[in-house]
């Protein structure tokens, strides 16, 4: 184990899943209804015997302002969007407005990938320019896969 804690911050707008990614990679039940997050959320935990603090960012534009001194020195960014053209559109704006402060990683989650009218990962990435991966954050058979996508992008900082 390190002595210091890796900071993971996931990013991106509102109602998009990351609350919901978080849960889902902690190991707790996710809630039928959630609640938007308001400000942070600090959660830690260990990602391939690494200790890291997990900072869920809230989405809402009127926190937004905040994102920048958040994102300071974080190891990772996770730069979520539900697997729409307009969320994509609206995460590449964000993308671009905060790439000095993503930190020295970023990936993205293409989220909602259960929803009918959903688009690929592969699409997404094209379109954001970031490796990409699918996810479905409701759905408790994905919590390995969140786990290995971040124990892998967090071990290859």
């Amino acid at each position: 184990m390190v002595d210091r804690k890796q900071k993971i911050c996931f990013i991106g707008s509102a109602g998009v899943g990351k609350t919901s990614l978080v849960t889902l990679l902690q190991g707790k039940e996710i809630p039928s209804e959630t609640t938007p997050t308001v400000g942070l959320e600090i959660e830690d935990s260990v990602l391939d015997g690494k200790r890291c603090s997990i900072w869920d960012l809230a989405g809402q534009e009127r926190f937004q302002f905040m994102w920048k001194d958040f994102l300071k020195s974080s190891g990772l960014t996770v730069l979520v969007c539900e697997s729409t053209e307009d969320s994509v559109k609206k995460t590449k704006e964000i993308a671009e407005r905060f790439s000095n402060h993503l930190g020295s990683k970023v990936i993205a989650i293409a989220n909602k990938q259960d929803l009918d009218d959903s688009i690929s990962p592969d699409n997404v990435e094209k379109h954001l320019g970031i490796k990409t991966y699918g996810m479905s954050a409701i759905r408790p058979e994905y919590r390995a896969r969140i786990k290995e996508i971040l124990e892998f992008e967090f071990g290859t900082e």
